[in-house]
C-alpha cells in the first residue's frame, strides 16, 4: 500500500469504462482530491487506495449501469467538441442525472403541484396515466407514470405538502423573531379552520414573506382551546415560541383573550432562561388588531349613524337579480331599450369586504337611470306578481326617495376621498409597519379637513387634533364649505331645504361618528409605532432617529444583551453616515420595498471586507416581520374557499393543510407556477417516502382510536365498578341498620325472659325465647351479608387498582 493517498487524476476522464466508452460522460473529481463523482449515480467514492482501479470498479457495478443506461437513453447526455477531445456532459440544470424512477416521481410531484394549485379534484387523476400513454406513447416515463386518487391524496398530504412545512420551518429558525398570524373561519364541513401563518425575515430570498404554517379544525373556538391548540401545534413542531414577537389578529374579544393568554406564556417562557441571555420583563409587542378592519368598522359605523338603510338596499338590490334568470332577461331588454347599452348588474355586497362598498355603489350610480325605470314602471305594469315581494317594496321606497342618488354620491365620495387609499395600500404582503403611524395620522387629519373649521386644525399636532370637540356644531365648517364631493353638490338643488338639512345633519353625524370610532380604535397613541418611521430612508438623517432606534431596540426581546444595545448606538451612526444610492429605495414613480432597501444596506463592508453591520440587521428583521394588517390570512381564506368547495367537504385535515401548503410552496419557490419550482433531491425523498410516512401516520391514528376505544371501555368499566361499589355501599348502610333493630329486638326479648321468669309468666316465657331465637336467626343472617357484602367491595377495590 503506498504511503500517500492516490490523487484524482484527470488522465481518467478519456479512459474506456466498462462499456467501451470515455469515462468522463459520467466522471467527475470528488469534493477532496483523494474522492470522485459518479454523476449519475450521485455518489462520491474514495479513490485514495486503488486510484484508477477503484474508478473502473463503480463503472462496471450493474447499478451503475442501469443509471447510465436512463440518463442515455432520455437524452440527459449529450455530445461535447472541444479541440482536443470529445466528450458526453449532462444536459441537465441539476448537478446529476435523474435516473428513470426519479424522473417518474418528478412527474408526480409535477402533477401533485399542479393539483394543488389549479385545485383540481382529486378524482381527475383516475385515468390520467392511461390518458398519458395515449398522448406520450413512446415516453418511458408515462409507462411507469401511476396517479390513482389515494396515492395523489397521500402525495399532497405526505409528500410535497410535508417538504414544503418542513423546508418552511427551516427557513424560520433562521430569522431572529417572527409574527404568528391566526384568523378563524367556517368550513363547508361546518367547522372552525383556524389558519396560522408566519410573517419573517426569510434569509433565502433576503425579504420579508409570509408563509402559510399550518390548519387546525375545531368544533367549539373558545380562547382556551385557541390558545392550547397554537401552543401544542408549535411546541410539536419544535418551534422556540420566544421569539413570537406579536400576534396578528383581528378584533373580536376572543382574540384579544388569546393574545393576553399567549402574552403570559412567552413571559414564563423568558423567565426560564437567565437574565443575562433574554430580557424575561418583555413579552408580546402590542400594536393592536388589524388596522384594516378597525377603519373598514368606522365605515359602517357611520353608515348605521343614519336611516339611509343602504347596506340593506344593495344587499336587496344584489339578491334580486342573484337567482333569477327570468328578472336579469328582463333587465337586459329593459337597458337595451333604453340607452342601446349592456346592462349590468350588482354584486352582492358584504360589508367586512374591504373594498366592495365603492365599486358597488358606483355601478349603482352608473345603472341608476335603468334600474330606476325597472323597478319604478316596468315592474308594476309587467311583473305585478312581484308588487308584494318584501325586497322588491323596500327596493322601490329607496328609488322614490328623492336624497338616495345623493347619499350614494356622498358614499363613493367618502369611499375615494377617506376610505381607498389607505384600505388597498394596508392590503400589500410588503412590510408597512414604519409607515403605518404616519398613514393614520394622515387619515385622521384627511377626516378633519372635510368637515372640522381650517382654523382649529391648521398647523396642529395630531395630539391637538385630538382633543378638538369635533362633534359641536360650532367647530364645524358650515353645510356650503362641508367636503361632500362635487357629484353630491350638484345633485343637492334637487332637494327641498328641509330635505336639505336633514342631509347636512346626517353628514355632520356621519363625520362624527366615523371620527369618533378611529381615534378610539387606531394606534395613534402607541410610541413604538411613531418610532418606527425612523426606519424609512428619507428619516435617515432626522435628528430624532437615534432616539428612535434606541427606543425601539429597548421594546426588543430579541435585543439580549447591553452590549447589543451599545453596538446599534454606534452602527446607526455609521448608518447616518453612509453614502447610500438613491436607487436603493427610489423607483421611477414610487419607493422600493423598504426590506428591498435595508437588504442592499446590510450588504455595506468595510475595507477589511467584514460587513458594517452586524447588530443593526437583527434589529431591522425584527421590526420588518411585525404585521400591519390580517390581509394575508384572509386571502388564505380565499384560496381555501378555492379549494375546498361543496363537494370536497369531506377531505382529511391532512389533505387540505397538504393542498394549502403545497399551493404555498408553489407561490414561493416557483411564483405561483408549479413546474417552475425547483425539483431537489429532499423533494424526491418526500414524494418517494408519502406512502411510508402516510401508512405510518395511518397507524397511529389507528392506535389512537383503538386507544380511545380501550380507554372508553376502561371507563365504562370503572363507571360499573363504581356503581357496583356505591350499590354495595347502601347495601352496607342498610346491613348496619338491620343490625341495630335485630340487637334491640333481642334485647327487648331478654328484658321481657327476665320479668316472665320473676313473675312466673310461662306464657310469656315461651313468647320472649320465641322473641330471642328469631333475633339470633336474624342476626345471624345479616352477620354473613355484612362478610359478603365487604368481600365484594374488597374485590372491586382490588380491581380498581389495577
Amino acid at each position: 500500500m503506498p504511503n500517500k493517498d492516490t490523487r484524482f487524476c484527470t488522465k481518467w476522464l478519456y479512459k474506456l469504462d466498462g462499456t467501451k466508452n470515455p469515462c468522463s460522460r459520467w466522471l467527475k473529481q470528488g469534493k477532496t482530491v483523494s474522492t470522485f463523482l459518479c454523476i449519475v449515480c450521485n455518489e462520491e467514492k474514495s479513490c485514495k487506495n486503488g486510484g484508477w482501479s477503484d474508478v473502473y470498479k463503480h463503472s462496471q457495478r450493474p447499478k451503475h449501469l442501469q443509471c447510465l443506461k436512463d440518463v442515455i437513453e432520455s437524452g440527459q447526455l449529450i455530445v461535447t467538441k472541444s479541440s482536443s477531445s470529445s466528450s458526453l456532459q449532462v444536459n441537465t440544470s441539476n448537478e446529476r442525472a435523474l435516473t428513470l424512477d426519479e424522473k417518474v416521481t418528478r412527474a408526480e410531484a409535477y402533477w401533485a403541484m399542479a393539483t394543488a394549485k389549479l385545485g383540481l379534484s382529486y378524482n381527475s387523476s383516475q385515468y390520467i396515466q392511461e390518458l398519458f400513454s395515449q398522448m406520450f406513447s413512446d415516453s418511458n416515463i408515462v409507462k411507469e407514470f401511476s396517479m390513482k386518487p389515494r396515492k395523489l391524496s397521500y402525495i399532497l398530504s405526505h409528500g410535497t405538502g410535508h417538504y414544503f412545512t418542513k423546508i418552511m420551518l427551516h427557513d424560520l429558525m433562521k430569522a431572529p423573531g417572527y409574527t404568528l398570524i391566526f384568523d378563524e373561519t367556517i368550513t363547508v364541513s361546518v367547522r372552525k379552520q383556524l389558519d396560522l401563518h408566519f410573517r419573517y425575515w426569510c434569509e433565502r430570498k433576503q425579504e420579508i414573506v409570509v408563509r402559510y404554517y399550518k390548519s387546525i379544525f375545531l368544533g367549539h373556538a373558545t380562547a382556551e382551546i385557541l390558545f392550547r391548540n397554537m401552543i401544542d401545534t408549535l411546541r410539536a413542531d419544535g418551534i422556540d415560541i420566544k421569539k413570537i414577537l406579536m400576534l396578528g389578529r383581528d378584533n373580536p374579544n376572543v382574540n384579544k383573550t388569546v393574545e393576553i393568554m399567549m402574552d403570559q406564556e412567552i413571559r414564563l417562557e423568558r423567565e426560564k432562561q437567565s437574565s443575562s441571555t433574554i430580557k424575561s420583563n418583555i413579552g408580546l409587542i402590542h400594536i393592536g388588531s388589524c388596522p384594516l378592519h378597525l377603519i373598514h368598522n368606522s365605515f359602517k359605523i357611520g353608515m348605521d349613524g343614519t336611516n339611509w338603510s343602504i347596506e340593506e338596499f344593495l344587499n336587496n338590490l344584489g339578491f334580486w337579480f342573484s337567482r333569477s334568470p327570468s328578472r336579469r332577461e328582463d333587465y337586459l331588454k329593459l337597458t337595451k331599450n333604453l340607452s342601446n347599452d349592456i346592462g349590468k348588474f350588482i354584486r352582492r355586497f358584504i360589508i367586512i369586504r374591504w373594498l366592495d362598498v365603492g365599486p358597488i355603489i358606483e355601478r349603482v350610480i352608473e345603472q341608476w337611470t335603468n334600474l330606476k325605470e325597472y323597478f319604478i314602471r316596468f315592474i308594476p305594469t309587467n311583473r305585478k306578481i312581484s308588487l308584494n315581494n318584501h325586497r322588491y317594496i323596500q327596493i322601490r321606497r329607496i328609488f322614490e326617495t328623492k336624497s338616495t342618488l345623493i347619499r350614494l354620491n356622498f358614499l363613493v365620495f367618502l369611499y375615494h376621498n377617506i376610505y381607498e387609499q389607505i384600505l388597498k395600500w394596508f392590503q400589500q404582503t410588503q412590510p408597512l409597519i414604519h409607515v403605518l403611524y404616519d398613514e393614520c395620522e394622515q387619515l385622521i387629519r384627511r377626516l378633519f379637513s372635510c368637515f372640522i373649521n381650517e382654523d382649529l386644525i391648521k398647523s396642529k399636532t395630531l395630539n391637538e387634533l385630538m382633543n378638538i370637540s369635533f362633534h359641536i356644531q360650532a367647530n364645524q365648517k358650515c353645510d356650503s364649505e362641508l367636503e361632500i364631493g362635487e357629484a353630491t353638490r350638484l345633485d343637492q338643488n334637487n332637494l327641498s331645504s328641509e330635505e336639505n338639512q336633514q342631509f347636512f345633519s346626517d353628514i355632520r353625524n356621519m363625520y362624527s361618528l366615523i371620527t369618533k370610532e378611529l381615534i378610539r380604535t387606531l394606534p395613534l397613541n402607541n410610541d413604538l409605532l411613531r418610532h418606527l418611521k425612523c426606519l424609512h430612508p428619507i428619516m435617515r438623517h432626522s435628528e430624532t432617529s437615534h432616539i428612535s432606534i434606541m427606543n425601539i431596540a429597548r421594546s426588543f426581546p430579541q435585543m439580549i444583551i447591553p452590549d447589543d444595545i451599545d453596538r446599534i448606538t454606534a452602527e446607526w451612526y455609521i448608518y447616518q453616515n453612509e453614502n447610500i444610492p438613491n436607487e436603493w429605495y427610489e423607483q421611477t414613480n414610487k419607493y422600493h420595498s423598504i426590506d428591498y432597501y435595508w437588504k442592499n444596506v446590510f450588504t455595506l463592508k468595510t475595507n477589511t471586507g467584514t460587513n458594517k453591520f452586524i447588530a443593526l440587521p437583527k434589529l431591522i428583521k425584527c421590526i420588518l416581520a411585525l404585521s400591519h394588517g390580517n390581509a394575508d390570512v384572509e386571502r388564505g381564506f380565499s384560496e381555501n374557499a378555492f379549494l375546498l368547495t361543496d363537494d370536497r367537504s369531506l377531505l382529511s385535515d391532512a389533505s387540505i393543510n397538504g393542498l394549502r401548503a403545497t399551493r404555498d410552496g408553489v407561490k414561493f419557490f416557483g411564483n405561483g407556477k408549479p413546474h417552475e419550482v425547483p425539483i431537489t433531491k429532499a423533494l424526491l425523498d418526500c414524494v418517494r417516502d408519502a406512502h411510508s410516512r402516510y401508512c405510518i401516520d395511518l397507524e397511529k391514528r389507528q392506535q389512537e382510536l383503538l386507544t380511545n376505544k380501550n380507554s372508553i371501555k376502561e371507563e365504562t368499566k370503572n363507571d360499573f365498578l363504581i356503581e357496583k361499589q356505591n350499590d354495595l355501599y347502601d347495601e352496607q348502610i342498610l346491613l348496619h341498620k338491620n343490625l341495630t333493630t335485630i340487637q334491640k329486638m333481642i334485647d327487648e326479648g331478654t328484658e321481657r325472659l327476665t320479668k316472665a321468669i320473676s313473675l312466673k309468666d310461662f306464657k310469656e316465657i315461651e313468647t320472649s325465647l320465641l322473641l330471642i331465637e328469631g333475633g339470633n336467626k336474624k342476626l345471624a343472617t345479616t352477620n354473613t351479608h355484612i362478610v359478603c357484602n365487604t368481600n365484594q367491595l374488597n374485590q372491586i377495590r382490588k380491581k380498581q387498582k389495577k
